[in-house]
């Protein structure tokens, strides 16, 4: 049995057309065969997981809030459909249809409920862990962390040195002073 399937090469990470890169203008030998690897953009730089989460779960409460007006319509046309149907078929239709944005907006409820039960557990544990949620808090603290151990390896250098000093100092006044 044989198809005529067309396959679309760049599901696979490579692009069919010849990469233009001028930093490679000397490797463009290895690019001969027209195909270049495509670089992964899913490695990009880590972002905060706590802003990450929050604006993924910002982003789906906007969609089922979104969804839940549609059904809350839904559910309204199909209630004025039921009460204005002529025959019983059609009004059973629209019920069956009420019942089920009924039961859609049920459950986009339970699931906004879930949303921001996370929302306050993500932010609780933010509180809790007591990380300071600013970068000028951050940079503020790093200083600081830097400035006591400079200090402290400052003093362990000068403890030293004062040490070196006495000893040199009393070996030099000996040998001074004679035997």
């Amino acid at each position: 049995m044989e198809t005529n399937l067309a396959i679309d090469i760049a599901l696979f990470g490579v692009s069919p057309e010849m990469g233009v890169y001028d930093g490679l203008a000397g490797r463009a030998a290895g690019f001969a065969g027209g195909a270049a690897l495509v670089l992964d953009t899913k490695a990009e730089a880590p972002g905060d997981p706590f802003l990450d989460m929050q604006a993924m779960l910002l982003e789906m409460t906007k969609e089922l809030r979104e969804r839940f007006q549609r059904f809350q319509s839904q559910k309204v046309l199909a209630e004025r459909d039921a009460d204005d149907a002529g025959d019983e078929t059609t009004r059973k239709a629209a019920q069956t249809d009420a019942k089920a944005a009924i039961e859609a907006v049920s459950l986009i409820v339970r699931t906004l409920e879930k949303i921001d039960s996370l929302q306050r557990t993500l932010i609780a544990e933010r509180v809790d862990s007591g990380e300071p949620d600013d970068e000028a808090a951050l940079i503020e603290e790093f200083d600081r962390l830097v400035e006591q151990r400079v200090k402290e390896r400052m003093d362990a250098a000068k403890t030293e040195w004062m040490r070196e000093i006495r000893a040199g100092g009393d070996a030099a006044a000996a040998m001074e002073s004679g035997p």
